[in-house]
């Protein structure tokens, strides 16, 4: 395969791992009902903090991860197995049609950083993503790039289909999202598998 098509393809592969893992488009019913009563200034208000709370708690997961596996002692394989053993969970969640993120029903001033940065948008799921992201690369700079791409393109795709909730909610129905939701789940399940696989490959 050609080099530089296959280095293209490593990078929309990156991207759908981690904007499939957020689920933004799952998250739109959710988002609607934390920002039920605000303005169209306080809802892009609150949009904006979980992004950038999104993006500081990815980053930092994603650069720390090796120090963190240095000192406790961690491979990248082992951590792959894991990792992929906690995103087969979240994939029967989102099958389910449940969200285990203790969200309340009340809206209000600060849902943008909890609960929907953390842990709706930067959970257990995305944090992982990252991190096997940049452990499983060939080196540190081709991972750093890697991740780098996923974290600020799929911040990006996930700002503006959040940005467009009230329109998008308007045309697909909580059904609809429930349903892209589903077959998300499926999605995660198979990227699960696959970072099993490659784990206890690893191992041997």
């Amino acid at each position: 395969m050609d080099v530089n098509l296959a280095f293209g393809l490593s990078l929309v592969k990156v991207f759908i791992m981690l904007f499939v893992v957020m689920d933004p488009s799952g998250n739109i019913p959710i988002f609607m009902a934390l920002t039920k009563g605000m303005s169209e200034r306080e809802r892009k208000k609150e949009l904006n903090y979980a992004v950038v709370v999104t993006t500081i708690l990815l980053l930092l997961f994603a650069f720390l991860g090796k120090i963190i596996f240095d000192v406790l002692g961690i491979t990248p394989s082992s951590f792959m197995i894991a990792g992929g053993i906690l995103l087969l969970l979240i994939s029967f969640d989102l099958l389910r049609g449940k969200h285990e993120y203790g969200v309340s029903g009340e809206s209000g001033a600060g849902v943008g950083a909890v609960p929907l940065g953390t842990p709706l948008l930067a959970g257990p799921g995305a944090i992982t993503t990252v991190m096997v992201i940049i452990q499983s690369s060939e080196n540190f700079v081709t991972g750093a790039f890697f991740v780098l791409f996923a974290i600020f393109s799929a911040i990006i795709a996930t700002r503006f289909l959040l940005g467009q909730s009230e329109r998008i909610f308007g045309i697909m129905g909580k059904v609809g999202s429930e349903v892209l939701s589903r077959v998300m789940g499926i999605i995660v399940a198979a990227i699960a598998i696959q970072f099993i696989a490659e784990g206890i490959k690893g191992m041997f």
